[in-house]
């Protein structure tokens, strides 16, 4: 779990506001954030990951639904090598998570994993996909 002094910024229907995990600004139960954005970064200050999806609806103050999640996630060269899509996910603002059973796709060069599931710890890049997961692999590069 990500310390209160990491301050993730959002984008806010244009605007970049902060949002600290767990204590940002809290916006109304039912408010939509046109969108979402959230960059991750390690404590170098360089790009881990980048969530972001087309809209981001309020539901409680620790919980945002996104709408087409798209997570990119960064090698030590600072490429993305990995995506993670979603239709819709939760993200639980005071856990750093992200969390859905309506199905993931996980790609990279020589893998792609599908699975109805996953639990997303955000910050440190690492979880649990669940229920028919399918993992193909290939020995082919583009």
């Amino acid at each position: 779990m990500p310390s209160p002094k990491h301050i993730l910024p959002i984008v806010f229907l244009g605007v970049i506001l902060p949002l600290q995990a767990g204590n940002g600004p809290e916006f109304p139960i039912g408010s939509v954030i046109q969108n979402f954005a959230l960059p991750q970064t390690d404590s170098a200050g360089k790009r881990t990951a980048l969530v972001h999806g087309k809209r981001a609806t309020v539901v409680s103050p620790n919980q945002l639904k996104i709408e087409d999640l798209n997570v990119e996630l960064y090698n030590s060269e600072g490429k993305a090598e990995t995506t993670i899509t979603a239709t819709r996910c939760d993200f639980w603002r005071k856990e750093n998570r992200l969390t859905t059973d309506t199905g993931i796709l996980v790609k990279r060069t020589t893998l792609m994993i599908s699975s109805n599931g996953i639990d997303w710890n955000v910050a440190d890049s690492n979880g649990t996909l669940y229920n028919r997961v399918r993992v193909v692999l290939s020995s082919s590069t583009p």
